[in-house]
């Protein structure tokens, strides 16, 4: 009898261990079934709509576009990353710090256009601000003119093939004549017969910069195209833009103002202002696809 147990007793181990086995082959199949499935790859950014909780925007300080991003995309856990100057906006997003950058339009249409950055813009984000020419509230014949010369100017395509030389890229949207201004009847007066002289503060390029001892700009070529429709030479004089409309209000060194002055409710208290020459909506702009 006790050899019987013996064996007995081994038999039943042999079945233990066989058990054994066959429980760890279970469980390490069923470790492999349980692995979470691979993370997909996220698609590239179109819009402000792609971005997620924890991107990081760039945008640069005390611009609209900063307000903007602070009010629409920090409470979706986006998080808005401000610089002293928009130039070291863009190289962070170059850089990759940055999944994109919150900014003026023309002016990111002027930075994306060297291709060598590798950047483009997504979307265009409404922001209804508009850039006016500036006007005494003395001198309504002028700035009729001018209204109607740029009303011209963007029905004929000319202003669409200037707005591209500037920005590299056509405008994403049009800058609408609401005066509804008549060709006049009669050359506008101005400081000198035969020219309209224009104050600007030349240091704002692509809109007005001074080359070679030359202005040249988007603003200086719209002009010239206006001054054309209205048998005008056009000039610009070099001022400080806090100087700009208590210098058209005096009237006695320049006709006009025009230096990307944007459109305000404020500024109307004082000088006139042409229709809208140019959209300055606010933009997206991110890497390129790859």
């Amino acid at each position: 009898m006790g050899k019987a147990r013996k064996v007995l007793a081994l038999m039943l181990a042999l079945v233990l261990v066989v058990a054994m086995f066959a429980v760890g082959g279970c469980s390490a199949k069923d470790d492999t079934a349980t692995d979470e499935p691979a993370v997909e790859e996220r698609g590239p950014v179109t819009g402000v709509a792609d971005l997620v909780e924890g991107d990081k925007i760039a945008v640069q300080s005390g611009t609209t576009g900063e307000a903007w991003a602070t009010e629409n995309l920090e409470p979706n856990g986006v998080e808005v990353v401000p610089y002293d100057d928009i130039l070291l906006a863009f190289s962070a997003l170059q850089a990759g710090d940055v999944i994109g950058v919150i900014n003026d339009l023309p002016i990111s249409q002027d930075v994306v256009k060297d291709e060598a950055r590798g950047l483009e813009i997504v979307e265009e984000i409404k922001t209804d601000e508009t850039y006016g020419y500036a006007f005494s509230k003395e001198n309504t014949a002028l700035r009729d003119a001018v209204n109607w010369g740029l009303a011209e100017i963007i029905a004929s395509g000319e202003y669409a093939t200037i707005y591209e030389l500037w920005f590299g890229g056509k405008p994403m949207s049009m800058p609408e004549a609401t005066s509804g201004a008549t060709e006049p009847a009669a050359t506008p007066k101005t400081l000198t017969a035969g020219k309209i002289i224009v104050g600007s503060d030349t240091a704002y390029p692509p809109f007005e910069n001074v080359e070679n001892g030359k202005t040249v700009g988007f603003d200086v070529d719209i002009m010239n195209a206006i001054g054309k429709k209205l048998g005008l030479t056009v000039e610009f004089k070099s001022y400080k833009f806090d100087a700009l409309i208590t210098g058209v209000q005096a009237g006695s060194e320049f006709d006009m103002v025009g230096s990307a002055m944007t459109i305000t409710d404020e500024r109307k208290q004082s000088i006139d202002f042409s229709d809208p020459y140019i959209n300055s909506n606010q933009s997206l702009a991110v890497k390129k696809a790859n």
